[in-house]
């Protein structure tokens, strides 16, 4: 079966996991695909990906999540973001920064664009993948914020604010992409991250209407 590059200094036990992640992962779009995600039971996912229903509750938990497995390479790169000291501008940068790379692997992962397609194409007329998308996306990131804010020595509000401009910047790329391939268009992803950033950063500096007073 081919298999995704494995990460630099991963070892043999973090690969096969990560494999058989991705296998329960492709065995859950292949049956919610041909049965429907209300139709389809996790000890059929499990069987079709070969594993118990054991590790498929250890490695992927509901049979939704399952789907979004790959998403976990955004949700994880925020565990080392940011130094001490920086400002809220500086941990923007680099959140942006590690976004950015982790948008760049996956342009280069035919196998993850063509999973995150098929996600997508599955969740307009799957309401529970929907709900699950949004429960992981408010949520996802949570875990990190407190490390994070005492790493970089910035109370949780402004970590939150950073985490929230870059994780939407980095949806926003990930969402016109995906329109760019149903449409039969080839996008960069790399080059849609900048652009919406750049696009952001001016809909942000636009001026708002007058306050009224109040007197």
């Amino acid at each position: 079966m081919e298999t995704a590059a494995a990460p630099v200094g991963e070892g043999l036990r973090e690969r096969r996991r990560r494999e058989t992640t991705l296998e329960i992962c492709e065995a859950a779009l292949d049956l919610f695909e041909e049965k429907g995600v209300a139709r389809t039971t996790v000890d059929e996912i499990a069987a079709r990906a070969g594993v118990s229903a054991r590790t498929f509750f250890r490695l992927a938990g509901t049979k939704e999540d399952a789907v979004f497995i790959d998403d976990e390479r955004f949700v994880s790169a925020l565990a080392e973001v940011g130094s001490d000291g920086d400002d809220i501008a500086a941990l923007t940068r680099a959140l942006r920064e590690v976004f950015a790379l982790e948008l760049g692997r996956l342009n280069a992962d035919a196998r993850a664009r063509e999973r995150f397609l098929r996600v997508r194409r599955l969740i307009g007329h799957e309401p529970s993948l929907l709900g699950t998308a949004i429960r992981r996306e408010s949520t996802s990131s949570d875990r990190f914020v407190p490390d994070v804010a005492a790493r970089v020595g910035l109370g949780e509000l402004p970590v939150r604010a950073a985490i929230g401009l870059a994780a939407l910047e980095m949806r926003t790329a990930l969402d016109e992409w995906a329109r760019c391939a149903d449409r039969g268009e080839t996008a960069d992803l790399l080059t849609l991250h900048g652009d919406v950033q750049r696009l952001l950063g001016a809909a942000a500096s636009a001026p708002g209407p007058a306050l009224r007073s109040r007197a």
